[in-house]
């Protein structure tokens, strides 16, 4: 007998297309497609809505404001309950990782409520070291590095140690991806100085000159060059220039092994928002025609795939009466990632569902080794769904996210598609914008190398 089917939804199968189509659950599986199916312990009639795999998000941070675990707890509760089921979390520490991997595997399995894999952030001769155990015993097969730091909080790397750390990744096999944090530090240093002296308050909008385009462009040339030598696959994260976009199209149209990711605020904010020192990031939201390039990027295939760089923070910490200097960089993305992408892509832009599915369920879970099991909809995936209704709009306010963060990049904006339900594991978790059970049932995800991983579809 099945555990659950979910009756009458067109489901959005990513670079596919859609289908109307019941979905059967047992055992926390997809077990059947069709029409018609019953015999079902309990039935979740989706009414003609939209049914999407559970959005895979490669790109969040936790533990910058609170304790890893507390925030392993609180954002997923606003991840879930916004439609996403699976994140990819940048541990950071500067000792070596070993002996704390588990530690964090434990916060994940304990208090979060969506399954969780690691990327580790290499800082030193030592975890370079440490790479190989890193990937045998947990499962880590993703390694990031940063061309800039941000003062206070992470250091930057020598292209040297870039290089070094890109040939450590190759030695784990070809699965194995190198992340970069891709602008020019000595661009930004003289960029943050120059705005510094001119404008010691600034804005939001003056934030860009800290961080010129030039930078990103330049260190994605370089990332790029000696990633060829290592015969690295190079991720470059959070994409946010149309000067990096012209760098991406020129590496791509020369064959390089790339992959390129952007986030949801810098497709669906600019620098000229209201919400201004709320909206600091590194690297900065831009122009409103630079978030026009890109979306043509994403759309196109130029960039791959979408993520939040979710970095929570309070408005306690955005210090506006210090100036843009004094605020801290970070925002929460997880609760307004899929209504963000339907909103800006679907309806403003009329971007295929399936294609949007594939940008932020499918590529990610392909890229990170967690495909067939993630992002998909098929016989033997994983039952993590979200069930969307495409016409409900709301004004986003940051109290109706479930995180931590007591603002949100998108306040006061309505946004115009959101999740109604979210299906992980077989069971149906949240309902318009309400988690059902306190009782957290995510997992940590370790990943097996290529030679053991069936990318195919189940």
């Amino acid at each position: 007998m099945l555990d659950l089917v979910v009756r009458g939804g067109t489901l959005v199968v990513p670079g596919t297309g859609q289908l109307r189509a019941d979905v059967g659950i047992a055992e926390g599986r997809i077990v059947a497609l069709g029409e018609g199916l019953g015999g079902a312990k309990a039935t979740f009639d989706a009414g003609g809505q939209a049914v999407l795999p559970g959005v895979v998000d490669p790109h969040v941070h936790l533990g910058n404001t609170l304790p890893f675990e507390e925030e392993a707890h609180t954002e997923s509760r606003a991840a879930v309950i916004g439609g996403v089921t699976t994140v990819c979390v940048f541990l950071r520490r500067t000792d070596p990782y070993l002996k704390h991997l588990t530690e964090f595997r434990r916060a994940i399995d304990e208090a979060s409520y969506v399954d969780a894999a690691f990327h580790l952030q290499i800082f030193t001769e030592e975890q370079l070291r440490e790479l190989p155990a890193c990937a045998e015993e947990h499962g880590v097969r993703s390694f990031k590095f940063y061309m800039s730091g941000i003062p206070g909080i992470v250091q930057s790397v020598s292209d040297a140690f870039l290089l070094e750390g890109f040939r450590q990744v190759t030695a784990l096999g070809p699965d194995a991806v190198a992340c970069v944090h891709a602008e020019n530090a000595s661009l930004v240093e003289w960029g943050r100085a120059e705005l510094s002296r001119r404008k010691p308050r600034g804005s939001v909008a003056d934030w860009e000159a800290a961080h010129p385009a030039e930078a990103e462009a330049l260190a994605i040339k370089t990332a790029a060059y000696l990633a060829g030598q290592a015969d690295a696959h190079l991720y470059i994260v959070h994409l946010s220039s149309r000067a990096g976009l012209d760098v991406v199209r020129g590496l791509k149209r020369d064959g390089a092994r790339l992959t390129v990711e952007t986030t949801s605020p810098y497709l669906g904010l600019s620098s000229d928002d209201p919400n201004g020192f709320l909206l600091k990031m590194v690297p900065p939201i831009r122009s409103a025609s630079n978030t026009r390039m890109l979306w043509d990027g994403l759309l196109d295939g130029s960039i791959d795939l979408v993520g939040t760089d979710n970095t929570s923070r309070t408005r306690a910490t955005k210090q506006p009466e210090a100036g843009l200097h004094g605020a801290r960089p970070g925002y929460a993305g997880l609760g307004t990632h899929l209504p963000a992408l339907l909103h800006f892509g679907h309806h403003v832009r009329g971007a295929p569902l399936e294609l949007l599915a594939e940008r932020m369920c499918g590529t990610p879970a392909r890229v990170f080794g967690l495909y067939p099991k993630k992002g998909t909809i098929a016989v033997g995936s994983d039952a993590d769904l979200v069930v969307v209704d495409l016409a409900l709009e709301r004004e986003v306010r940051p109290e109706a996210l479930g995180g931590m963060s007591d603002f949100s990049p998108f306040e006061g904006k309505r946004l115009c598609g959101w999740p109604v339900a979210t299906i992980k594991g077989g069971r149906i978790v949240a309902r318009d914008g309400k988690l059902l059970e306190d009782r957290p049932t995510g997992r940590y995800l370790p990943r097996r190398p290529a030679s053991r991983v069936d990318r195919s579809a189940p």
